[in-house]
């Protein structure tokens, strides 16, 4: 089995294209819109790897809980008012923007990723009814328009 048999690429809304621009040398098969249940057959599939394509909506929708952008506002060093100002957003794109004028979105993105992956490790370990994640996640997170890559965190299968 090859690297490519053993990878899925979720992609969240919008951002298909930016995903195969990512990594063109994997076969379409390997690209499915982005969701627990996609995470969930590639468990069951043996799947090493699954990398996620998503904007600042598509990432949140894997955090369930109210207060992520906020959190991770705070801990990457954003400031109180700056934590405010995002909790109080109306929408995650709008805490992008706020991010972005701030200054944070690198250290705020990479944080986001960085919590959805291990969301999405702990969510194929469950689904494993395992411990430990079978898949190894790597997250991305894409601008606004779904174009450019402006942060990403994860670990490579083995």
């Amino acid at each position: 089995m090859t690297a490519e048999d053993r990878t899925l690429v979720m992609y969240g809304d919008g951002v298909r294209d930016a995903a195969r621009r990512m990594l063109p040398r994997l076969p379409d098969a390997c690209f499915v819109p982005a969701g627990t249940e996609a995470l969930r057959a590639a468990v069951k599939d043996g799947l090493a790897q699954v990398v996620l394509v998503a904007g600042m909506d598509g990432q949140v929708a894997f955090l369930a809980g109210a207060g992520v952008l906020e959190s991770i506002t705070l801990d990457m060093d954003g400031g109180a008012g700056l934590a405010a100002e995002v909790a109080a957003a109306p929408t995650a794109r709008d805490a992008y923007a706020l991010w972005e004028a701030a200054g944070r979105l690198g250290p705020c993105g990479r944080e986001l990723c960085r919590r959805t992956a291990g969301e999405l490790e702990r969510l194929a370990a469950e689904a494993a009814g395992s411990a430990a994640s079978p898949v190894a996640a790597q997250v991305v997170l894409v601008d606004a328009a779904g174009e450019r890559m402006v942060g990403m965190y994860g670990r490579m299968a083995r």
